[in-house]
């Protein structure tokens, strides 16, 4: 498998409940099966669909399943309120395409892997934790903890958690650095420059 998000298996927190076979599935839990199921997809038809065929298939299921907005402005920290509407908006723009175009870029091949829901918790200040894991041919896990919020009354992914360590406070990071060294137009060409390099094959 070519898919590049590998990590170690993730801390599960508690009051977090099985999933059986004959649970009935929340909607945070079907916003994250779906999800995967068109990950799988885009695996299956990877070759065939290259890149940008992969992007296509992803975008609206990520689109829907993940609160960008929320994401987006979280990821700048303070420096959000000092943006513009006009850059607020561009910003989450292109927040959204690089996000898309990651998951279109590092999910590029299958080698039979398979998607399984683990669990769901039971609802903590409004989060939800839906944790799926990605199992290979050779039965080595990757595990995914999933933040979940109603957002405009639809279950919608705030956060991954892997090895128990959040992706959002990551990009923050990686983002604030940019702001307070390049500003805000620097840290558009840098999105813009990720998102034409996965469109190239060189960008990870």
């Amino acid at each position: 498998m070519r898919c590049n998000l590998r990590s170690a298996c993730l801390f599960i927190s508690l009051f977090i409940l099985p999933l059986t076979a004959d649970a009935g599935r929340s909607g945070a839990v079907k916003v994250i099966e779906r999800f995967n199921a068109t990950l799988l997809e885009a695996m299956k038809k990877a070759d065939t669909l290259g890149y940008s065929g992969r992007y296509e298939v992803l975008e609206p299921v990520i689109r829907d399943s993940f609160a960008f907005s929320f994401m987006g402005s979280q990821s700048v920290g303070r420096y959000w309120k000092g943006l513009t509407k006009e850059q607020q908006n561009l910003f989450l723009q292109t927040y959204t395409k690089w996000s898309i175009a990651t998951y279109a870029s590092r999910f590029d091949g299958y080698s039979g892997e398979r998607f399984e829901l683990v669990s769901e918790s039971e609802p903590q200040n409004g989060t939800v934790t839906v944790v799926s894991k990605l199992v290979d041919v050779n039965n080595e896990e990757v595990n995914f903890h999933y933040k979940l919020r109603k957002t405009e009354g639809k279950w919608r992914v705030v956060d991954i958690q892997i090895s128990g360590v959040s992706q959002l406070a990551l990009t923050r990071s990686q983002f604030v650095s940019v702001l307070k060294d390049k500003g805000f137009d620097g840290l558009i060409s840098m999105l813009k420059d990720k998102i034409d390099g996965f469109s190239h094959g060189t960008g990870r």
